[in-house]
């Protein structure tokens, strides 16, 4: 058949090389099967896509019944994310224990939830370290034993965590980076292994957030990111072996968003900590100009990107715990859509690059 050759030939534009792009194959696979032109085989894969879109969205919609006895566990309670999330279960009945860093945590969530909600009943609020050993095997012994009424845990969601300091590497310790992968990485690990038992009486699910962070490295965010990589990994592990035992693991990858995490006063007081504390052939290199420009440059970066919006959070953490389809993955924020993801798919030369070209408008160390 010479002429199906000659014209799949065109169709992939096949040289001495294969074709780069998996697109171009599927375009041409569609030709010779079903002997489509490429735009007839572009708008057909186009209305496919827009038809799985239509048909997720409404089998996601499906939710599990029964909430009422679907027990979840959520660390970080004291604020942002893990507070409006223990609120949202609250209101659909669901029984909630709460871990707080903070007495004050424990206060104030338990006094929203009766007042805004009239649900403090289904709330139990408690001190919670996921850094501690001691802390976490304590809410493990407190969760076996109020849990039996539910016939195990149905969801852990590992919510705690700090973003560390914003500045360069040269101007961290190890210690920095220790502290981060404790609460960040270590944390969860900790927290899911001590409660994975009464995971397995329900057949239940692991909820954790990552970040865009854990699918690119920002410059600035180096402990941070080491530690959203390093969850990002130990959930993809574990997705595969607790299927059998019929647990589901879940990630967020949210971009930034407006919460006590990224509070501008915090990030300015532990920048100005780090510089503080930075060795003095440090503080030459860099100079002090490139220091001050990189406190705005920073602050200005969280302006533009950080949403106010902390609701999208909370429903994409709500929908995996409680859909009857949840996804193993999910990217919430425009920056995370739009933005960062789509830059985690290039070639990692295309994102030097970019990262070069966007250096050229960023501060300068003195000695570059």
């Amino acid at each position: 058949m010479p002429s199906v050759n000659i014209s799949l030939s065109l169709a992939l534009n096949v040289t001495d090389k294969e074709p780069d792009f998996q697109s171009l194959e599927m375009l041409g696979i569609l030709y010779w099967i079903l002997n489509l032109t490429v735009v007839e085989s572009v708008f057909y894969l186009v209305v496919a896509f827009l038809l799985f879109l239509i048909g997720r969205h409404f089998i996601e919609k499906l939710q599990i019944n029964n909430l009422s006895k679907r027990a979840v566990f959520i660390t970080g309670c004291d604020s942002g994310f893990g507070r409006g999330l223990a609120l949202k279960c609250l209101e659909q009945g669901m029984p909630v224990f709460a871990g707080c860093l903070t007495e004050q945590g424990i206060e104030s969530l338990s006094a929203e939830a009766r007042k805004s909600i009239g649900n403090g009943r289904s709330l139990d609020a408690f001190l919670m370290d996921v850094t501690s050993d001691e802390s976490v095997g304590e809410v493990a012994k407190r969760l076996e034993k109020k849990c039996e009424q539910y016939g195990g845990l149905h969801a852990v969601v590992n919510n705690a965590g700090i973003t560390g300091k914003h500045i360069a590497d040269d101007f961290l310790d190890i210690n920095e980076y220790l502290k981060v992968a404790n609460i960040n990485l270590w944390g969860p690990i900790r927290t899911t292994m001590a409660v994975k038992k009464l995971l397995k009486k329900a057949r239940g699910r692991v909820v954790t957030v990552a970040s865009i962070c854990a699918r690119v490295g920002l410059p600035g965010l180096g402990p941070y990111s080491v530690s959203k990589y390093g969850v990002s990994a130990y959930c993809d592990v574990i997705r595969q072996e607790l299927r059998p035992f019929g647990i589901s693991v879940h990630v967020l990858e949210p971009g930034f968003f407006n919460t006590p995490l990224i509070n501008r006063e915090k990030i300015d007081a532990e920048i100005l900590e780090a510089w503080k504390h930075a060795p003095n052939e440090v503080k030459q290199e860099y100079g002090e100009k490139f220091f001050n420009d990189a406190r705005e440059s920073t602050h200005l970066f969280l302006n533009s990107v950080a949403s106010s919006q902390i609701s999208l959070v909370v429903d994409a953490y709500f929908h995996a715990i409680t859909s009857k389809h949840p996804r193993s993955r999910y990217q919430i924020g425009w920056d995370s859509i739009l933005l960062f993801i789509p830059f985690s798919y290039l070639p990692t030369g295309l994102q030097d690059y970019i990262f070069a070209a966007a250096g050229l408008f960023l501060p300068k160390p003195a000695c570059r």
